[in-house]
């Protein structure tokens, strides 16, 4: 009886301990998770607005032969894709889902740049082809983007890669995240948009070739913020699950704990009464 009470005591404490760390976790998760989607809102302003510039820059003055490499269809196909996962677990279903989704839309063949360590094992495991690695990335900090904007804008115009893609998670609200991929390059024209005239200076190619990688540049760092927001987002519930699970054991272990102690004391009980007997 003593064994099973210092079992039962012990399963307890280690549950307890387990909650205050998923529970730490959780808070951390959602002060988080708060941070990035403020800062995901305010840069996304960013990227629309030099989105609608570009689109202007393009209705102003148009060509009849495109020429510009950011902008014209490729002959071939040779797409690179970014994609970004998390450093570290105990985000639920998060990875899980971003690889299995880039099993079914990324082909092995297709040169990838990878943020996130959880995402780069696994790829190299499965022999994908890895040609960049951004790891322990708390933030895209703007030296690293500036050299991934760099690399990818000289294997781009020496024509090693034709398109750009990126594979995040998109942000819908605190329970939903979806695995997505978006085109970067070559740059689509959006007919549907209408804007201003303006005067362009000193050329039109020499505008755009100064406006579509800033343009890139940010839609890459506002899909990586998104990709925070969901990976924090699913932090916090998987945590908040824990918490739940871990305070429903703890009620079990000390009820259990009640009755044993209880046993035990009348077991004490009556072998002192048979004992004076």
């Amino acid at each position: 009886m003593a064994g099973q009470i210092s079992t039962i005591k012990k399963r307890l404490q280690n549950v307890v301990s387990t909650k205050k760390l998923t529970n730490a976790t959780e808070l951390v998760a959602t002060v988080k998770l708060q941070k990035y989607n403020t800062k995901t809102k305010q840069n996304e302003e960013y990227a629309k607005n030099l989105k609608h510039f570009i689109m202007a820059v393009l209705q102003s003055e148009s060509s009849d032969v495109e020429n510009n490499p950011f902008l014209k269809k490729p002959y071939a196909e040779n797409p690179l894709y970014i994609v970004i996962t998390s450093n570290s677990g105990l985000c639920g279903s998060y990875n899980t889902e971003v690889l299995k989704y880039v099993e079914t839309n990324v082909p092995k063949d297709a040169p990838i740049f990878v943020i996130g360590t959880i995402g780069f094992n696994y790829l190299m495991k499965n022999d994908y082809l890895v040609v960049k690695k951004y790891d322990e990335l708390e933030d895209l900090q703007p030296r690293i983007l500036n050299q991934m904007i760099n690399n990818l804008m000289i294997l781009y115009r020496q024509y090693e890669i034709t398109e750009i893609n990126i594979v995040y998670t998109r942000y819908i609200n605190t329970l939903t995240y979806r695995p997505t991929t978006l085109k970067l390059l070559p740059f689509e024209i959006d007919e549907d948009v209408k804007t201003e005239e303006i005067l362009l200076e000193p050329s039109r190619d020499e505008v755009l070739n100064r406006l579509i990688p800033m343009y890139v540049s940010s839609q890459i760092y506002v899909a990586f913020l998104e990709a925070k927001t969901s990976e924090n987002a699913a932090r916090r519930n998987a945590m908040n699950a824990a918490n739940k699970n871990a305070e429903k054991l703890i009620s079990e272990l000390r009820l259990n704990y009640n009755k044993a102690r209880q046993a035990a004391i009348t077991q004490e009980m009556n072998e002192i009464v048979a004992s004076i007997r």
